[in-house]
């Protein structure tokens, strides 16, 4: 075993210990003398991002992006590096860039939805989220985050239409129900409202705001207001 497979071994070990500081400080030895060794150098942006200092994540991402531009790997952790430093505009290049040179890695579309999300673009938001739902119609995520940008949007039909979809894959999804009734709310239908309010007390009986909207909804309300006349 040559020299720089042990140190690969000894990083590897070190991660899936949880020691990332010495996995950190080997693969950082490594690139001294490696500097070309591009998939640890991938490994060791993704150990800095795990500990928290994304600067020196991007700096590693980006160090390989330079040398190996279309290395969709590296091009989608620096885009996720990017989004936890709020560069969203950045994130956003990187994604897009992405899905031009391989649009079938659906999870950018999340990525750059996500992106355009935070930015308040939400057209665009919506349309990545589109292009995910269309090229992977069984991504209950993808529907989750459309149904999310459709009722911040005001598009509360749409977003109706969209956790629906969800609930078709799985009927106990706690947080679908609970905006499908906010976005029933949104048209004006109480009943349904009500019967998903419902159905997050009985899945989940800790959702307080849930519980609210429910009392709020289904209390009796006086007919009348009475005042005391003064003395």
């Amino acid at each position: 075993m040559d020299e720089l497979e042990k140190l690969r071994r000894e990083a590897l070990e070190f991660e899936m210990q949880g020691k990332i500081k010495k996995a950190i400080d080997i693969l950082k030895q490594i690139m001294e003398s490696e500097p070309e060794q591009y998939d640890l150098r991938v490994k060791l942006g993704e150990l800095y991002y795990v500990s928290g200092d994304i600067k020196r994540s991007i700096h590693e991402f980006e160090t390989v992006i330079k040398s190996k531009p279309d290395y969709t790997f590296a091009l989608y952790r620096l885009g996720i590096s990017y989004f936890r430093a709020t560069r969203f505009s950045d994130a956003i290049k990187v994604f897009r860039h992405i899905t031009e040179i391989e649009p079938d890695l659906f999870m950018a579309y999340y990525w750059e939805g996500l992106s355009y999300y935070h930015t308040g673009r939400f057209k665009k938001s919506i349309e990545a989220y589109q292009k995910l739902t269309d090229n992977s119609p069984h991504s209950t995520l993808g529907y989750y985050q459309l149904s999310i940008v459709y009722k911040a949007s005001g598009k509360y039909e749409d977003a109706i239409q969209c956790l629906r979809e969800i609930l078709k894959e799985d009927p106990n999804v706690v947080s679908v129900h609970y905006h499908l009734a906010l976005s029933y709310l949104g048209v004006g239908n109480e009943e349904l409202a009500i019967k998903h309010l419902a159905k997050v007390k009985e899945l989940d009986p800790e959702h307080l705001d849930a519980q609210r909207r429910l009392k709020e909804l289904t209390d009796p309300k006086d007919l009348y207001t009475f005042e005391v006349p003064p003395l």
